[in-house]
């Protein structure tokens, strides 16, 4: 019979049982704590046990040392506590930073690539974009199309289900379908951009987008090295953002306001340029300490890259958005 395995006095396992999560003395490894599908350990403890069984039970940790075991995945997590695990290399992390914003940049090279011949060549770009509508139903589709799953995924996870949104993580997080995704909306939303940009003088443009880059590397710059932490105000930021909504739906109801247009858009581009700062620290979470910034309260975990890189697209399209809605000048 094979020699069970004894930690101050009480018997863990033995190499014959056949339950998972047996425990090999002196064989553990804490692992960092970054996100779903990775190890982690931190005030709760946890991380990867090397002779942890196929299910991943936890080993009680009421024998002194520390035990450690892997916590069941969750794959609706997005966000974690942020940490600093001595563990952990840096690159990790770094790395992460990396990859989103080589995917940002990606998306609004396209994006802006697509929507360039709208400003400086108008009358042939609209012209072809009128001889080929078929472009425009197609765009029009797709967008129509996720609009009408978030309606659906809101509505499922108000109903206490989550099925949906399951699935939209699976494929955030799953390559090449997460890559897939966003290149197919940076080329819609580069058409729909451009279809905006065309409203307004070329010169008025390149001034907002040029004004847009030098406030958005400010903010990142801000979100980066403050000492001030914004990752727990996500529940602000979203009672604000849903007031705005309101605000633009009562307005809707009125006659148009040059005014009111122009008090909307400094409203719309100075939330945005707040969620800036959230997600920009949100992704860098606890590396931020590198660059000199302060401790985060929470980040995004590393297996959702897209999302994060999706999350910042739109809140830069948004922004731009806004101040041109606010500094554009109208073509006549």
């Amino acid at each position: 019979m094979a020699e069970p395995v004894i930690v101050q006095g009480r018997v863990i396992a033995t190499p014959s049982d056949p339950q998972p999560g047996h425990y090999q003395p002196g064989h553990y490894q804490p692992g960092p704590c970054y996100g779903p599908g990775t190890d982690y350990h931190g005030e709760q403890g946890y991380g990867q046990a090397h002779g942890s069984g196929p299910y991943g039970s936890p080993v009680p940790t009421a024998y002194g040392a520390p035990q450690h075991a892997q916590p069941p995945k969750d794959d609706l997590a997005v966000v974690q506590p942020s940490c600093k695990d001595a563990n952990l290399p840096p690159e990790l992390r770094l790395g992460f930073i990396k990859k989103v914003y080589g995917i940002l940049g990606t998306m609004l090279l396209i994006t802006f690539g697509i929507s360039t011949p709208f400003i400086f060549d108008t009358k042939r770009t609209l012209w072809f974009f009128h001889r080929n509508q078929w472009i425009l139903y197609v765009v029009g589709f797709i967008v129509l199309a996720q609009v009408i799953f978030d309606l659906c995924m809101s509505c499922q996870l108000c109903c206490g289900g989550s099925g949906l949104l399951r699935s939209y993580f699976w494929m955030m997080k799953t390559s090449p379908w997460n890559y897939l995704y966003l290149m197919t909306f940076s080329v819609c939303f580069g058409v729909l951009i451009g279809f905006v940009c065309a409203q307004y003088t070329a010169q008025s443009v390149l001034l907002v987008f040029a004004l847009t880059f030098v406030l958005v590397v400010a903010l990142t710059i801000y979100a980066v090295r403050t000492k001030a932490d914004f990752t727990g105000c996500g529940a602000y930021i979203m009672v604000l953002f849903m007031g705005m909504i309101m605000l633009i739906l009562v307005y809707s109801l009125f006659p148009s306001s040059l005014v009111f247009d122009k008090i909307i858009a400094g409203v719309g581009a100075t939330l945005f340029g707040m969620i800036i700062v959230y997600d920009t620290q949100m992704i860098f979470g606890s590396a931020s300490a590198q660059f000199g910034g302060g401790k985060r309260e929470i980040e995004y975990t590393i297996d959702m890259y897209a999302f994060a890189a999706w999350s910042l697209y739109l809140d830069f399209l948004n922004f731009f958005l806004y101040m041109l809605q606010l500094l554009g000048e109208r073509r006549d």
